[in-house]
């Protein structure tokens, strides 16, 4: 008697959600990965302001809305978009995370210094925002730096609230500048890790 041919197996029916919850995750883990680089090689540009934990926890929500919202929205339109397409985008939120990192790098190492200077060996600085150095401010800074006028002047606290170096005024614009470069840059890098994750996804799915 021969052997009686076998059935292929019948496919698994794909569960309705199935795409939803991998792209939910894939939303969360491109939110993680930019953190963890924020919190490593990144931890430069965190600006450092009184309340920049607060500040890094309100945009790691605001992202990850911003994409779970982005997911709602493609999500019936990604089985008619090619992955080719898909990584096209990808890369044009990478060109424009990059552009922004690097403004925002200039912009950090312009107005971000360490205290109190190294010329006095102190065991730990801790990174403090400046603002626009007014008139008076250059002449007392000389051909010195800025943390060393500073520490002559009494200190962060004391040159900022005195005006002694720059306005109050100034300083709160160039916080506002950095904690909004800070956010447009977590959201385009998030954006081109998330949507290259979508491109990848859409062309396994085919």
């Amino acid at each position: 008697m021969g052997d009686k041919p076998t059935k292929a197996a019948a496919p698994k029916p794909k569960k309705p959600f199935d795409g939803l919850v991998t792209l939910i995750v894939s939303a969360a883990a491109a939110v993680g990965t930019v953190f963890g680089l924020f919190n490593s090689v990144l931890s430069e540009l965190v600006p450092p302001t009184d309340d920049n934990q607060q500040l890094v926890g309100i945009v790691g929500v605001s992202t990850t809305v911003i994409l779970l919202v982005l997911v709602l929205l493609i999500r019936r339109q990604l089985r008619t978009i090619s992955a080719f397409s898909i990584g096209a985008v990808a890369l044009v939120a990478l060109v424009l995370a990059i552009t922004v990192f690097i403004d925002f790098r200039q912009l950090s190492s312009s107005f971000v210094y360490r205290y109190p200077p190294a010329s006095l060996a102190t065991p730990k600085q801790t990174r403090h925002i400046r603002g626009e150095i007014h008139a008076a401010g250059a002449a007392l800074i000389g051909s010195g730096t800025v943390a060393n006028a500073v520490y002559r002047y009494g200190g962060p606290d004391l040159v900022n609230s005195m005006g002694v170096l720059w306005t109050e005024q100034s300083r709160q614009g160039v916080i506002s500048k950095l904690e909004l470069r800070y956010i447009v840059l977590t959201i385009f890098m998030a954006g081109a890790v998330f949507v290259a994750g979508v491109a990848l996804w859409r062309q396994r799915s085919l």
